[in-house]
C-alpha cells in the first residue's frame, strides 16, 4: 500500500478522484527507493489489513482528509516495471514507528512511461482516505 496525498491524485473536471498521477510514484531526489507498506503484515483479513495500514499512515504521517491510498500486489508490480525495462526488488524494510514499511528498490528516475504504468496498471486498487474508519485495535 501507497500513500497518496491529493496533489498526486489524478480528477476529473469536477475533482472527483478517478485514479494517480504517475507523480505518485516519483522518487525524491533524496530517495533511493519507493515506500509502501505491507498488508499482510498485520495479520488479519484483508479488510482489517487496509484498516490498520491506513491507521498506521495517518499516526506516523500528515495525512490529508482528500488523500488516497494505492494497493497494488508484488507480483503485478514487479510485471509492469519489468515490462518496462526496470528489474525492481522488493524489500521488506521495517522501521521503528512501522513494521510493515517495504520498499521498491532499483526504480528509475524519470521514467515517466513506467510511473504512468504504475499508476494505472500496478497501484489499480485506489481507496480514499475519507472512507475507511480508524482501526482501533493496534
Amino acid at each position: 500500500m501507497r500513500f497518496v496525498p491529493w496533489t498526486k491524485l489524478r480528477r476529473d473536471e469536477n475533482d472527483n478522484v478517478i485514479g494517480f498521477l504517475p507523480q505518485a510514484f516519483e522518487l525524491r531526489p533524496d530517495e533511493d527507493s519507493l515506500s509502501v507498506n505491507w498488508l499482510e503484515y498485520f495479520g488479519g483479513n484483508r479488510d482489517e489489513n487496509v484498516r490498520a495500514s491506513i491507521t498506521l499512515f495517518r499516526d506516523t504521517r500528515n495525512v490529508g482528509k482528500k488523500s488516497a491510498f494505492g494497493v497494488g500486489q508484488v507480483g503485478k508490480i514487479k510485471q509492469v516495471c519489468n515490462a518496462n525495462g526496470a528489474a525492481v526488488r522488493i524489500s521488506y524494510d521495517p522501521e521503528s514507528d512501522n513494521l510493515s514499511h517495504s520498499v521498491i528498490r532499483r526504480l528509475p528516475r524519470d521514467d515517466q512511461g513506467l510511473l504512468d504504468a504504475l499508476a494505472s496498471e500496478a497501484f489499480s486498487e485506489l481507496i480514499g482516505n475519507g472512507s475507511v474508519e480508524q482501526a482501533t485495535d493496534l
